[in-house]
């Protein structure tokens, strides 16, 4: 959960395609734990890898356990999720393999009542009350 100064959380874009049309949603930065790295040290790589930040994050705030359909089979996931800050034209989409720059079309900058009010497929799906419970009252 990457936050800017004034408390509006960075969402990535991504359309994956799929046998019956495009997949479309905003999601928090982020990816896999890979062996011998701790729930923290991946957070701070991936934002690294797919923002070109280097963070201090805190955490885990929460933790979510979830399942999702990828590459023709449910995938059981357990996300953790950090806390970070940066100054709002600091992150830069970049993408580490092919596969992620094919899929990660822009970044955004959202405050809470954008994300309450949006009609578009945001994940996590309580990500505003998440929002209102790390910031209060910034971000609206």
């Amino acid at each position: 959960m990457l936050f800017d100064e004034g408390g509006e959380i960075l969402l990535v874009r991504f359309v994956v395609p799929r046998v019956d049309g495009e997949f479309v949603l905003w999601a928090l930065p982020g990816g896999e734990i890979e062996a011998g790295e701790t729930e923290a040290e991946a957070a701070v790589r991936e934002v690294r890898e797919e923002l070109g930040l280097e963070l201090t994050v805190a955490g885990p705030v929460y933790c979510d356990s979830n399942q999702f359909f990828h590459q023709g089979e449910m995938q059981d996931n357990i996300d953790f999720l950090f806390r970070g800050e940066c100054g709002r034209e600091e992150p830069r989409l970049m993408g580490v393999t092919v596969d992620e720059r094919e899929i990660m079309k822009e970044i955004r900058w959202w405050s809470r009542a954008e994300v309450e009010a949006s009609g578009d497929r945001i994940f996590p799906e309580n990500l505003a009350e998440r929002m209102r419970e790390l910031c209060g009252v910034r971000g609206e």
